[in-house]
C-alpha cells in the first residue's frame, strides 16, 4: 500500500510539473489585436505589426524630448522629429539610431510654438510655427531663408488669424500649409511664398438638425440669427502626400458618427478615394464605440500613406493605429493605451520608412517602431500584388495568410477577388460566401450562372418547350384514349379541398367556408406548424444574396414568437374585440379562419426561397415583387377571414382589425408589467429567504 501511495504522488508531482513547463503562450502584442467582421462587429485577429523598438530623447543621446509634435520623412527614410518643447528637429534613421541635431539659425525671430514640419525633393526644411504666426523655411543644416506669413487678399478676413499648423511641399514646389481653425481648406502659396488661394475644404453634411435650424433662421430676428449655431465645413487636422503628389487629408469631426474622415484629393480638390461608390460613405477608425462601459470615441489625428499606398490613420483617444489599402477595406488594426511597449498615453503622429510605422506620443516623449509580422508581410504582399494586377501570384501570400489566420474576412475576401479575376467563379463564390461578402458574391454567381446556361443551353430549351407544349398535348390525349364520363357528379369541396380552394376564390371562398362550417382544427394547427418550420427553413436557406441573417446566432424562440406567438395574439386579441362588435365567430372559428388565410404564404415560401437562390443583387426586384404580391394576397385573405368569420361590413372589419393590433399591444404590454412584478416579487422572496437562513 506505502509503494502505491509513493509511486501515485510521484505521478501526481510529474503531472503537475509538465503543466508547469507547459505553461501558455504570451500574447505576441501587449494590446488587444482585433479587426470587423462582416457584422461591423470586432473580432479577435491574428496581429499584422508588432512593436519593435521604443526611443526617447535619452537614448539618442539628445536629451528627453520635450512635447514633440510631429514627424516627417526625408528622401533616404529617416525620421525627422519635431522636439517642440526644445525649438530643434532631432533626426534619426530607419533603424533608430541619432543621426543629427537640427536647429534653426538666422532667423529673424525664434521658434515659439512649431506645431509642423517637412521636408522638399531639395532638401528644404519647412517648419510650421502656431505661436510665431509663419512658416520658416530653411535649409538642411537649419540656416534660415524666408518665411511664409499670412496673406493680404480679399479672400481672407483681417480678423482671420494665420495659425500654421501642418505643412508639405508637393514635387512642384507649392507649400501647402493648415492653418488652426480654419475651415476654408489649406493655404497654398508658391515657393517665393506667395499667395495661390485654398485648396480643398470639407463640406457642411445636411443633418435633419442642420435643415431645422435653416427654417428657424428664416424666421428669426437678425439678433436671434447672431447667436444662432454656425454650420462651417469641419478643418483637417493632417494631411499627408503620397508619390503619385495626391494629397490625403484626415478631419476629426468629433460626434464619431459622420463618415468620409479621410480623403484623396486630386488637383481640382474632389474626393477619389475608393469606398464602394461613393467615398464619403466610408467610416474610418473604431465602429464600435463603448467598452468597458465607458462611451469611447474614435478620435483621428493623423494620417500616413507609405510607399505601397497603404493608408494608415492613427486615433488619439485609443492610441490605435488603423490601416487600409486602396480600396478602404480595413488591413489592421495594432497598438493601444497603456505604458507598456507598442501602447501610448498621447500618440500625436505617425509616418512610414521602409515597411515600418513609427508613431510619436508627446507624452512619453517616445518614438515606437513598428513592423509587420509574418501574417502582415503576406497580407501585404498579397494587397500590393492584386492592385498591381497580378491576381494568380497574389494567392500563395493569401494562402499564407490564410494559414495564420483563417477566419481573416479580408484574407478570404482578397483570395474570392483573385479567384473572380482568374474566371473561377465557383472557387470565388465558395471563399466570397466564407467572407459574408454578398456583393461580390453576386457577380461572381452571375457570371457562374451565364456559364452554365451557355453550356446547357440545348437541354434547357427542350424542357421549357415540353412545358409549354403539354397543356396542348395532353387534353387531345386524354380525349381520344382516357374514360368517357356518363354521370354528371355536382362539384363539392371537401375539407381536404378548402385550404387551396381559397387561396385561389378568397372573394366567394371565404362565405362558402362560413355557410359550409367545413373548417378542421387538425388543419389549422397543421398550418400554423409548417408557418413555424418553413422560417426556420427560410433563415437558413434563402439565397446567400438576399439573406442577412446571422446563421450562428439563429434563436429558434424568436422565429416561434414571430409566427405561432404571433397568431396565438391575433386569435385572442381578435375574438376578444368581437365580443365588443357583436362578431358572430367563435374563437374556434377565428384560430381556424386565421390560420387558413395564411395558407398563400405557407404554399408560396418554398419557391420564393429556391428563387432567391437563383437570382443576383441586380435582379432582387423580381424577388422582392415576387414576395410583396405574397404578404398582399396574404393580407388579403386576412381581411375577408375576419369580414367573414365575424358576418361585418368591409367598415366595420377595418375597424375590427386596427382595434385588434391596439389589442395585441395591450397584451403585450400587459404581459410585461406582469413579468416584472413577477421577477420583482421573486427577487424579494429570495432575498428574504437569504436574511432568515443568514440569521438562523
Amino acid at each position: 500500500m506505502k509503494k502505491l501511495l509513493i509511486i501515485s504522488t510521484i505521478l501526481m508531482l510529474t503531472a503537475v510539473s509538465s503543466a508547469a513547463a507547459v505553461s501558455p503562450r504570451e500574447p505576441p502584442v501587449p494590446w488587444l489585436s482585433y479587426n470587423y467582421g462582416a457584422w461591423d462587429t470586432s473580432i479577435p485577429a491574428e496581429p499584422a505589426y508588432e512593436s519593435e523598438a521604443v526611443v526617447t530623447g535619452n537614448d539618442l543621446g539628445v536629451g528627453p524630448l520635450s512635447l514633440p509634435t510631429d514627424l516627417c520623412t526625408d528622401e533616404a527614410g529617416n525620421i525627422c522629429i519635431l522636439d517642440s518643447g526644445n525649438k530643434r528637429i532631432v533626426v534619426m534613421d530607419s533603424g533608430m539610431r541619432f543621426i543629427r541635431e537640427i536647429r534653426m539659425t538666422g532667423a529673424p525671430s525664434a521658434l515659439v510654438e512649431p506645431h509642423g514640419i517637412c521636408l522638399d525633393g531639395k532638401g528644404l526644411l519647412y517648419i510650421a510655427d502656431r505661436g510665431a504666426k509663419q512658416v520658416f523655411v530653411c535649409d538642411n543644416s537649419g540656416a534660415f531663408l524666408h518665411s511664409i506669413v499670412k496673406p493680404v487678399t480679399d479672400l481672407i478676413d483681417e480678423k482671420t488669424d494665420f495659425l500654421p499648423d501642418k505643412v508639405l511641399v508637393d514635387r512642384l514646389g507649392v507649400v501647402y500649409v493648415l492653418s488652426f481653425g480654419s475651415y476654408a481648406g489649406a493655404y497654398t502659396f508658391d515657393g517665393n511664398g506667395d499667395f495661390l488661394g485654398f485648396y480643398g475644404s470639407n463640406r457642411v453634411n445636411v443633418t435633419a438638425q442642420l435643415k431645422s435650424d435653416q427654417f428657424w433662421r428664416r424666421l428669426a430676428t437678425k439678433k436671434q440669427r447672431e447667436r444662432m449655431y454656425r454650420y462651417v465645413p469641419v478643418e483637417y487636422v493632417n494631411f499627408d502626400m503620397d508619390r503619385d503628389g495626391f494629397i490625403y487629408t484626415v478631419s476629426n469631426y468629433g460626434d464619431n458618427e459622420q463618415r468620409g474622415q479621410v480623403r484623396k484629393l486630386n488637383p481640382l480638390s474632389q474626393n477619389i478615394l475608393f469606398a464602394g461608390q461613393k467615398p464619403n460613405l466610408m467610416f474610418f477608425g473604431d465602429w464600435e464605440t463603448t467598452y468597458t462601459n465607458k462611451v469611447e470615441k474614435s478620435s483621428l489625428v493623423a494620417v500616413n500613406i507609405d510607399g505601397d499606398d497603404f493608408i494608415s490613420v492613427l486615433d488619439v483617444n485609443r492610441g490605435r493605429v488603423f490601416q487600409y489599402d486602396q480600396q478602404c477595406d480595413l488591413v489592421t488594426i495594432f497598438g493601444g493605451p497603456g505604458e507598456q511597449t507598442g501602447t501610448f498615453r498621447n500618440a500625436v503622429d505617425l509616418v512610414s520608412s521602409h515597411g515600418n510605422i513609427y508613431v510619436l506620443d508627446n507624452v512619453k516623449g517616445t518614438v515606437t517602431q513598428f513592423k509587420p509580422t509574418g501574417f502582415g508581410t503576406a497580407m501585404r504582399k498579397a494587397v500590393t500584388l492584386y492592385e498591381d494586377g497580378y491576381y494568380e501570384q497574389a494567392l500563395e501570400p493569401w494562402f499564407e495568410a490564410l494559414k495564420i489566420d483563417r477566419t481573416n474576412q479580408l484574407v478570404l475576401r482578397g483570395i474570392g477577388r483573385a479567384y473572380e479575376r482568374m474566371k473561377q467563379y465557383d472557387k470565388a463564390m465558395d471563399y466570397y460566401r466564407q467572407a459574408e461578402f454578398h456583393g461580390s458574391y453576386s457577380d461572381a454567381f452571375y457570371e457562374y450562372r451565364t456559364a452554365f446556361l451557355r453550356k446547357h443551353f440545348a437541354a434547357m430549351w427542350l424542357v421549357i418547350l415540353s412545358v409549354i407544349l403539354l397543356p396542348f398535348v395532353i387534353p387531345p390525349l386524354k380525349r381520344r384514349y382516357g374514360k368517357k364520363k356518363t354521370v354528371q357528379h355536382v362539384y363539392e369541396i371537401s375539407k381536404n379541398q378548402y385550404p387551396f380552394y381559397l387561396m385561389v376564390h378568397p372573394f366567394k371562398g371565404w362565405e362558402e367556408f362560413k355557410f359550409d362550417n367545413r373548417g378542421s382544427v387538425a388543419y389549422a394547427n397543421s398550418i400554423v406548424v409548417l408557418s413555424f418550420l418553413l422560417s426556420i427553413f427560410e433563415y437558413q436557406y434563402t439565397g446567400f444574396v438576399f439573406n442577412g441573417n446571422r446563421l450562428d446566432q439563429m434563436n429558434i424562440f424568436v422565429l416561434l414568437g414571430s409566427t405561432a406567438g404571433v397568431f396565438v395574439l391575433w386569435c385572442i386579441a381578435n375574438w376578444a374585440m368581437s365580443t365588443l362588435m357583436d362578431g358572430k365567430g367563435t374563437f374556434r372559428e377565428v384560430w381556424i379562419y386565421t390560420a387558413y388565410s395564411r395558407m398563400t404564404a405557407v404554399v408560396w415560401t418554398i419557391p420564393i426561397i429556391i428563387l432567391s437562390n437563383v437570382l443576383t443583387r441586380d435582379e432582387g426586384f423580381f424577388l422582392n415583387l415576387a414576395v410583396y404580391a405574397v404578404q398582399g394576397i396574404t393580407y388579403l385573405n386576412l381581411l375577408l377571414a375576419v369580414k367573414a368569420v365575424h358576418q361585418y361590413t368591409m367598415k366595420k372589419t377595418v375597424v375590427s382589425i386596427l382595434l385588434t393590433v391596439v389589442g395585441i399591444v395591450l397584451i403585450v404590454i400587459i404581459g410585461l408589467l406582469f413579468v416584472s412584478l413577477f421577477t420583482q416579487m421573486w427577487s424579494f422572496i429570495t432575498t428574504v429567504v437569504r436574511e432568515i437562513l443568514m440569521r438562523m
